[in-house]
């Protein structure tokens, strides 16, 4: 009874890998130029070309709008994030291109992946570094001495010392002014932590909530691997 568990359990361990690897080796496609992109000169395409069932990959590019498809390179061995081919864009007329990745199984069959509207434009010149300037120094006039300014003599006029004025107690106010100032800043302080207090309420019960969800989740995801395996169980090596 322990070997046909064993055996399942190598089963469902020899199926995860497979799935995992699967997903793993499914993410091809063309990473660099993207769309809209100005090419000029050789252009290294760049991406990943590969698969579990992987044979060779072709890559290809085309007049935008039309079939008119042209290989770039063929390879069989697969590239992860790496250079997929060198395109002399000198070698095709100026305009708007696609570009096609096909990744070709051992069975015939492909999977496609494209980038529309790079445009070729070879007949505009690289822009050149504009070089800096460097500003001629002036002569500075010397300065003439300044023009002596005539002063006129006014008389002093004795200024009358103003008299003791009555100042104003401190902490007296008076009659008819009304402050609110302190009630007015109390005020907005406890409305802002009223405000405060029923925002950390609401964070800590949507943080509850999504706790309880996970958890309630994790305990369905257990039980239905378990059932499941309770009934390869029985199904196949009980019988």
């Amino acid at each position: 009874m322990r070997i046909y568990r064993n055996w399942l359990l190598l089963f469902l361990l020899v199926f995860l890998t497979l799935a995992g690897y699967h997903t793993v080796y499914a993410q091809s496609g063309i990473t660099y130029p993207p769309e809209t992109e100005v090419l000029q000169g050789s252009v290294q395409i760049q991406g990943t070309a590969t698969h579990p069932e992987f044979w060779k990959y072709e890559l290809a590019a085309a007049p935008q709008g039309t079939e008119n498809w042209f290989i770039i390179t063929v390879s069989e061995t697969p590239v992860v994030n790496g250079v997929l081919g060198v395109w002399d864009t000198r070698t095709v007329a100026d305009g708007p291109y696609s570009i096609r990745l096909r990744v070709v199984r051992r069975d015939g069959n492909y999977d496609e992946y494209f980038v529309r509207n790079v445009t070729v434009n070879n007949a505009a010149p690289l822009p050149t570094p504009t070089p800096e300037v460097t500003p001629t120094p002036t002569s500075t006039p010397t300065p003439k001495p300044p023009t002596a300014t005539p002063v006129q003599l006014t008389p002093e006029i004795p200024t009358p010392t103003p008299g003791p004025t009555n100042t104003p107690e401190t902490g007296v106010v008076p009659p008819g002014e009304v402050h609110g100032g302190d009630n007015e800043d109390g005020g907005s302080q406890t409305t802002s932590a009223i405000v405060e207090l029923l925002t950390q309420a609401k964070e800590g019960f949507l943080k509850g909530v999504m706790v309880v969800t996970l958890a309630f989740l994790a305990v369905g995801i257990f039980f239905g691997v378990k059932n499941l395996l309770t009934w390869l169980y029985v199904r196949f090596f009980l019988r």
